[in-house]
């Protein structure tokens, strides 16, 4: 497994340098920025032994570049997700790391901003939403130890399944858009459904929590193009 730390829109330096080292702390080396502060000084300062990845780090203008190449998208949330609210109906760090330990997913993990977090749009674009089961009392976290969480249930469970098997090839990310596709197709061709919106996240989501492999993502891919009407 491929980890992509994208950083949506930070607002301060200092963070960004911490993020940096956090992930020099865990191996992780593909560091992306879309749009925020101008990095300068304060951010390499803070950066520590991360400051060559902080230097070779990508600045984009767009989450659709920051994630060009990633066959899975995952977005964090400090917000819990209850009944009819299918955006943010978050999995905890460690389920997501299970679900793709073993295998060769090209990872995309979207940090939000600091003050406002990931927005409804960007957070519709995920394939899984991950929470940290936080206080309720106070539940956000600085974004450098929010994802300090998440490299570490990454690298820790992936240390576990390496010990147990080889890896598992998964899907390419123009197989996952054939299933995004073939699923909005399915919709599409029924009449009269409610919160259509809604129904296709869903759908989306339970497709992409059950792959485990590319075998299985290619069943699937031939199993929904039966189901749609010639």
């Amino acid at each position: 497994m491929h980890v992509r730390v994208i950083l949506v829109e930070p607002e301060y330096q200092q963070n960004v340098g911490y993020c940096a080292r956090t992930m020099a702390n865990f191996g992780c080396d593909d560091l992306v920025i879309v749009k925020g502060i101008k990095l300068g000084a304060e951010a390499v300062k803070y950066s520590k032994h991360g400051v060559g990845l902080l230097k070779k780090s990508k600045k984009v203008k767009t989450l659709a570049a920051a994630t060009k190449g990633c066959s899975v998208i995952i977005g964090t949330t400090a917000l819990h997700g209850e009944g009819r609210d299918v955006l943010r109906n978050a999995i905890i760090p460690r389920e997501a790391a299970e679900k793709l330990a073993g295998t060769d997913a090209n990872v995309a993990l979207l940090v939000g901003r600091e003050g406002t977090g990931l927005a409804k749009r960007e957070i519709a674009q995920c394939d899984f939403v991950v929470r940290i089961p936080t206080s309720k009392e106070y539940g956000t976290l600085n974004i450098s130890h929010a994802l300090a969480i998440m490299l570490y249930e990454f690298r820790a469970t992936s240390i576990s399944e390496d010990m147990r098997q080889k890896k598992v090839e998964y899907l390419s990310p123009m197989e996952s858009k054939v299933i995004d596709q073939t699923a909005k197709r399915l919709v599409d061709s029924m009449k009269g459904i409610r919160g259509y919106d809604t129904t296709i996240l869903s759908l989306k989501r339970i497709f992409r929590r059950g792959i485990r492999s590319r075998v299985e993502g290619r069943a699937l891919i031939n199993f929904l193009k039966k189901m749609r009407p010639r």
